[in-house]
C-alpha cells in the first residue's frame, strides 16, 4: 500500500492541522493519515486507486498547498 508524505507550509496552527486531517480522512481510498504540525508535514497511507497528485489537489482545494516529499 502506498505511503505518501507532503510538506504543507500553510499548516501553521492546530486548527490548520485539524482541517488537513479532516480533508485527508474524507478522501476515498485513504486508509490512514497523520499530521506533524511542527514539521508542517502530512503522511498518508492509501490504495493505488488514488494518486498522490489527487491527494495534493484535494488539499489545495481546501487552501493548503501540498508539496510531495521524496522518500
Amino acid at each position: 500500500m502506498p505511503e505518501t508524505r507532503f510538506e504543507i507550509a500553510q499548516m501553521q496552527t492546530q486548527d490548520d492541522a485539524d482541517a488537513v486531517m479532516f480533508e485527508l480522512q474524507d478522501l476515498p481510498c485513504v486508509n490512514m493519515a497523520d499530521v506533524d504540525l511542527p514539521k508542517r508535514q502530512a503522511w498518508v497511507s492509501h490504495t493505488t486507486m488514488i494518486a498522490a497528485e489527487d491527494i495534493a489537489a484535494k488539499l489545495e482545494e481546501a487552501g493548503f498547498r501540498a508539496v510531495l516529499l521524496e522518500g
